[in-house]
């Protein structure tokens, strides 16, 4: 009998810990949540703020650095691409998103740099699909580019866009 009652305490503990560490993973999923919340409503305000002829373009950070293609070497140099790009367009904004275990972002100007937060693969990719599917439903689509190497990811982006 008290054997018993002993196992029964161990599943309690080892449930206990089981259930601690799921609502440590939910808290900081919704605290990701939020966070990518409050970015695609900064984002979205600069989209519909956006002058007439003016494109808010949305960079695909770590596939530009990584890619196949490169045309970064890295962070720096795509945010000084990013600078140079918006010095030739005065009317655009250029938003840089990246995969990263840490949510945030900076504005610098019309420049955003952002990082996705959390874990897992394409973190960055839903992110970016999320907030072009938001600017579909508000008309905006058509006021907005990804820039990516990502073919399957391009594709997704057309099939939203209807581009």
């Amino acid at each position: 009998m008290l054997g018993a009652r002993v196992a029964h305490i161990r599943e309690l503990k080892a449930e206990i810990t089981r259930l601690k560490a799921e609502n440590s993973a939910l808290r900081a999923e919704n605290g990701a949540l939020k966070a990518h919340l409050d970015v695609a409503i900064l984002a979205a305000e600069d989209l519909r703020g956006l002058p007439e002829g003016g494109v808010l373009e949305i960079w695909d950070g770590w596939n530009l650095i990584l890619g196949a293609k490169r045309v970064a070497a890295d962070r720096a140099g795509l945010a000084a691409q990013a600078r140079e790009r918006l010095a030739e367009r005065p009317l655009d904004r250029v938003w840089i998103v990246f995969d990263g275990p840490r949510e945030s972002a900076v504005s610098e100007g019309r420049l955003r740099i952002s990082y996705t937060g959390g874990s897992g693969a394409h973190r960055a990719d839903r992110f970016i699909v999320d907030f072009v599917r938001m600017a579909a439903y508000l008309g905006l689509a058509g006021r907005l580019r990804v820039r990516t190497d990502d073919k399957a990811f391009s594709s997704e982006i057309r099939r939203l866009t209807g581009g």
